[in-house]
């Protein structure tokens, strides 16, 4: 009796511990390759709502329509003019705001640039900036975008790094999960995604809502109880 009293008085605790109303998120990985045909890609066919390999990787699926169609028609016409113009048109330029630094097409990996067109000079002798893309390296990119949970990062939630070392992790809480492939000890990358959640069940509801109230009340009574009982022991002759 007096370690029920204990444990109904400790209920509070346990519950919060274990958590047993909580809803629980799920988390699982898809494992991220480079493939000479297809370039950077899901291994397999990942049951993901948004299938971006990478924000950092313009038109990195075929569903980005106009990232992809404006990125398709800059490669065959070579550049695309800007309203930028710049004194220098032999120095790195950068306008400051990109919205992804690598674009994949059709298996390739370009790097968006911005080079000063030597033939189109204004009267003030300033040229004006096009846009173009350079190749680049498919496996490169693919580190640069990734983000090392090798010795644990404080950008990316616990739970997201256990789901990208084990393959599926869950959480009392959603998290945000980093929208780029996580890179793990041996070099193998994935991209973590929330796989669903899971409801508690009537029982654990109600558990979880009435034990934290109710259970400190009875092991206080069960204790009081306890502690009003005297144990009397006669010692005497043999008969």
């Amino acid at each position: 009796m007096a370690v029920i009293a204990l444990l109904l008085l400790l209920s509070p605790v346990w519950v919060a511990v274990s958590d047993i109303s909580a809803t629980k998120h799920t988390y699982e990985r898809a494992e991220v390759v480079v493939d000479e045909e297809d370039g950077i890609t899901y291994v397999g066919d990942p049951q993901l709502y948004d299938t971006h390999i990478s924000k950092d990787i313009g038109c990195s699926v075929p569903q980005d329509t106009r990232t992809c169609a404006f990125e398709r028609h800059l490669l065959s016409n070579t550049t695309v003019p800007t309203e930028v113009y710049t004194n220098n048109p032999a120095a790195p330029f950068d306008v400051g705001i990109s919205r992804y630094q690598y674009v994949q097409i059709n298996g390739s990996i370009y790097e968006p640039a911005y080079v000063g067109n030597r033939s189109a000079q204004r009267d003030d002798g300033f040229y004006r900036i096009d846009l173009e893309l350079e190749s680049a390296s498919a496996t490169d990119a693919l580190r640069r975008v990734s983000i090392d949970v090798s010795d644990g990062s404080e950008d990316v939630p616990p739970v997201v790094v256990e789901a990208a070392r084990e393959g599926i992790a869950t959480a009392d809480r959603a998290v945000e999960v980093p929208q780029t492939p996580l890179r793990i000890d041996d070099d193998t990358y994935y991209r973590v995604y929330a796989a669903g959640q899971t409801d508690p069940t009537p029982t654990s509801s109600f558990l979880g809502t009435v034990l934290p109230i109710v259970g400190p009340i009875v092991g206080l009574y069960i204790a009081y109880r306890l502690s009003r009982r005297i144990d009397i022991r006669y010692v005497g002759e043999n008969e």
